[in-house]
């Protein structure tokens, strides 16, 4: 996931920074306020992007129940650390883990840690 987030970053910076600035001024509506900046970011990665393609495409059950449980929990995301630990394990090809997801979900500074949700 680490790889195919650098190539968003590269050629879609002003999307992702639109979305995140979006995020992070409306943190109680985001999930509505933000859809016309997150569409716009998917547009972009799908076009630039064949590993967020990909990624989509084998993960697809997993990001449903994220953005579910997301849409489920839109002020509190913490909520959806589960589902992001296997998203991310999906994307990576990792073998599921049993144990709480903050003790595993990896260390990273791009847009989409912390409160801000990925994205896919």
């Amino acid at each position: 996931m680490q790889a195919a987030i650098a190539q968003v970053e590269l050629h879609c910076s002003a999307e992702l920074e639109a979305y995140a600035q979006c995020v992070d001024n409306n943190s109680n509506s985001w999930l509505l306020s933000c859809a016309d900046h997150k569409h716009s970011l998917n547009a972009c990665a799908a076009k630039h992007s064949g590993m967020v393609e990909s990624v989509k495409r084998r993960c697809k059950a997993q990001i449903e129940q994220y953005e579910r449980c997301l849409k489920g929990n839109p002020s509190s995301p913490g909520t959806c650390d589960m589902q992001l630990l296997k998203l991310y394990q999906c994307s990576e090809d990792l073998p599921p883990l049993s144990a709480p997801a903050s003790s595993h979900l990896p260390a990273c500074d791009c847009a989409s840690c912390g409160e801000r949700p990925p994205p896919l």
